[in-house]
């Protein structure tokens, strides 16, 4: 009888990607198991795909609904949680939430990440182990010691989808824009983020663009669904030249899988700290990655190929910066 294995994690998209090391290893440990996912609605479809996901549970993050309502919906999460029988549970985040999910889960192995708001016993004693958080490490490596503190080991910390889908959505999308027949002819520059203090200078943006075009290298321009990005998006492109021949403007038309399949089959990748330069680092592409205020030691991209510009500051991460990368792969 297979073992099952549940992984928690209520963030965003690239919080569950980060997970994928984590579900490969519990393979690689118990090849029979079953590895579910809980997850906030719409962020788990980037490992929809992936051979060694069971299931994706998704859940509100929050809700309009009264309160009972909201009760209702809690209570039928936990009795689902409960018919699972789950044998192992890692919950990566902190929300008082999942202390109530892991009571429903009984007599599972359960790890929940340490944090010094929670080291309280209703938190502590709700859990069989309690593992560190990052603190000077990466977030990939923290899920792993998920891990080894109930006693799995860990055999690879590579960050690596599955590709086989990825080439089907490629092959569907150059049909639908001519653009893409000729793959690895493209930079795809991803210039939004959903938080503004992540954002880049649009002028600056343009003239990175422009840049890759007086190189001979076409771009592919993505952003995520939210009108306020696509019209950021719009507004760089007002500034780029030849924007009708050499420029493919994707901004709001591609799913997190779309973005993945056009990332995989791009000359490489241009974009801030955000899910897509995740998503570059796991379909092994290089990359080059603008960080502003968020930790890089925690949060940049997990890949040898993945290069990172870091200032608190992202205004004074000058147009030269980035040019050295580009020439540093276009190069090598």
């Amino acid at each position: 009888m297979s073992n099952k294995y549940l992984i928690v994690i209520l963030r965003f998209h690239g919080d569950v990607l980060l997970t994928k090391p984590m579900i490969d290893n519990i393979k690689l440990n118990d090849s029979n198991s079953d590895i579910d996912l809980l997850v906030y609605k719409g962020t788990g479809s980037i490992l929809a795909h992936e051979k060694n996901v069971s299931e994706i549970i998704e859940i509100d993050s929050s809700s309009k609904d009264n309160i009972f309502s909201r009760i209702l919906k809690e209570v039928n999460l936990w009795r689902k949680i409960n018919s699972k029988d789950y044998d192992y549970i890692f919950f990566l985040t902190t929300q008082w939430r999942v202390v109530p999910i892991s009571w429903a889960a009984g007599k599972a192995k359960k790890a929940a990440v340490d944090d010094k708001k929670r080291r309280k016993a209703l938190w502590t004693k709700s859990f069989s182990a309690i593992f560190p958080e990052a603190q000077e490490n990466h977030i990939v490596q923290r899920n792993l010691t998920a891990l080894e503190s109930l006693g799995l080991k860990i055999f690879k910390d590579d960050l690596i989808l599955d590709s086989s889908y990825l080439d089907i959505k490629y092959k569907n999308l150059s049909k639908v824009y001519p653009f893409l027949i000729e793959e690895k002819s493209y930079c795809l520059v991803h210039p939004t983020s959903r938080r503004d203090k992540k954002l880049w200078d649009k002028e600056k943006f343009a003239q990175l663009i422009n840049l890759l075009l007086e190189k001979g290298i076409s771009v592919v321009v993505t952003s995520g669904p939210d009108l306020h990005e696509i019209g950021y998006v719009d507004e760089i492109l007002t500034k780029v030249d030849r924007y009708n021949s050499q420029v493919l403007n994707l901004a709001g038309k591609t799913s997190l899988l779309d973005l993945a399949a056009l990332i995989k089959h791009s000359q490489f990748f241009i974009g801030l700290d955000s899910v897509a330069s995740h998503i570059a680092a796991s379909v092994d592409k290089d990359s080059i990655t603008l960080f502003g205020p968020s930790n890089p030691v925690n949060w940049k991209p997990w890949s040898k190929k993945a290069r990172i510009i870091v200032k608190e500051d992202l205004s004074r991460i000058e147009i030269k910066d980035v040019k050295n990368l580009i020439e540093e792969i276009v190069i090598k």
